[in-house]
């Protein structure tokens, strides 16, 4: 199957993984994020790297060091990029188009903002017709004012779980059981 699907990493740069206030379990969830990409390389399923980018004085302004990725997340030349400014990664990018060019029918989403950018992307996946699966461990956020991290990605899994915005849904699986079923 796994020809079929691309994994798709959103926002994993230094920004949100490193520093003084680094994203809930970063180094956990760059760590399985590598595992699946590895899976899926293997499968020779394909892999988008998105990366969100401000303007020149933005505080993501491209080749910046919060811009770029963490050393620790595995990258390889066939890894396609995609940069994007807003929160959906399909927004005024070619990710559709390459998804459409590759024959892809199911997208695995994996990375950062839970609540932002991963959930845009997950519902544009869905409402583009995209199978959609979030990796229930591999996606993650930083604590805000009225609510932690954890209940953030508790919370969020939980809303893709049981609602739908075209009638597919988005799945949510554990990253363990997507390997089983996209990459074994």
């Amino acid at each position: 199957m796994g020809k079929e699907t691309a994994v798709i990493v959103i926002d994993v740069q230094n920004m949100f993984f490193s520093g003084a206030k680094p994203a809930h379990r970063a180094a956990e969830v760059i760590d399985g994020i590598n595992r699946l990409t590895a899976a899926a390389r293997r499968s020779e399923a394909p892999v988008f790297i998105v990366q969100h980018e401000s303007d020149a004085n933005g505080p993501l302004a491209r080749e910046s060091d919060a811009w770029r990725l963490p050393s620790s997340l595995v990258r390889e030349a066939g890894d396609a990029p995609i940069h994007k400014t807003v929160g959906d990664s399909f927004q005024g990018t070619p990710l559709e188009q390459r998804l459409r060019e590759r024959g892809i029918e199911s997208v695995v989403l994996c990375g950062y903002a839970t609540e932002f950018c991963v959930n845009a992307t997950a519902r544009r996946a869905e409402l583009l017709g995209f199978r959609t699966v979030v990796a229930a461990d591999l996606h993650t956020t930083a604590d805000k004012p009225h609510l932690d991290a954890a209940k953030i990605v508790e919370h969020q899994n939980f809303v893709w779980t049981h609602s739908s915005m075209s009638g597919n849904g988005v799945s949510v699986l554990p990253s363990a059981e997507i390997l089983q079923k996209e990459f074994a």
